[in-house]
């Protein structure tokens, strides 16, 4: 988690959502792994799908188009074509099963990071983090 706070931070995030029971922003390793990130970048923990999707609709009604993006080694679209120049929230699973099927189905659009290795995935915060610096990249062009 701590890796995920301290990318965000130094990629640009706007912030960082936790959902669900796993990772806690505020456990001690996390603080540490962050290195101070955590005091610099809003981080906000909520229990549900249901209420974070709230706070998107919420968005959108005041007009900003937030597209939600979800990533998926089977994903429809290479991280690569999606275009992150838009509001984009993007959720990243644990590094055990990935996203919840109701994460999945709240998604407007499922990302994939192509890969050309053995490996099946790569960790929540090495996809995180490649995910925010392809938003950079496109944002700074």
């Amino acid at each position: 988690m701590g890796t995920i706070i301290r990318s965000a931070d130094a990629l640009g995030a706007a912030g960082l959502i936790v959902s669900g029971h796993g990772a806690d922003p505020y456990d001690q390793k996390s603080v540490r792994a962050s290195t101070g990130s955590i005091f610099s970048l809003p981080t906000v923990r909520e229990n549900s799908v249901e209420t974070v999707m709230a706070w998107v609709a919420e968005q959108r009604t005041a007009g900003v188009p937030i597209v939600v993006a979800a990533t998926d080694e089977h994903g429809d679209t290479p991280v690569w074509d999606f275009d992150f120049t838009q509001p984009v929230l993007v959720l990243v699973g644990n590094e055990t099963n990935g996203l919840s099927k109701a994460w999945r189905e709240a998604a407007d659009v499922t990302l994939s990071i192509p890969m050309a290795g053995a490996a099946s995935s790569l960790n929540a915060g090495n996809a995180a983090t490649l995910l925010m610096y392809e938003a950079l990249r496109q944002r700074t062009r």
